[in-house]
């Protein structure tokens, strides 16, 4: 095996020994972070009126999962 080769899969090693692993954590602090500001937004606007209530939000999962 060349240098050249074996240098290849260094980097590739660490990109994905370095890279994925940043890339998850961010995402997942993205969406934990989206969540957040969008319920203390909604509170603060007082959006809550228009929401769903639970049972046609259960009417509505029920007939998408049994195809209805």
């Amino acid at each position: 095996m060349s240098f050249k080769y074996v240098v290849f899969y260094l980097g590739c090693a660490a990109t994905w020994l370095v890279l994925l692993p940043v890339l998850v954590i961010g995402g997942g602090i993205a969406l934990i972070a989206y969540a957040v500001f969008s319920e203390l937004s909604e509170f603060v606007v007082g959006g809550a009126e228009k929401s769903l209530d639970n049972s046609t939000a259960r009417e509505i999962a029920r007939r998408m999962c049994l195809g209805h």
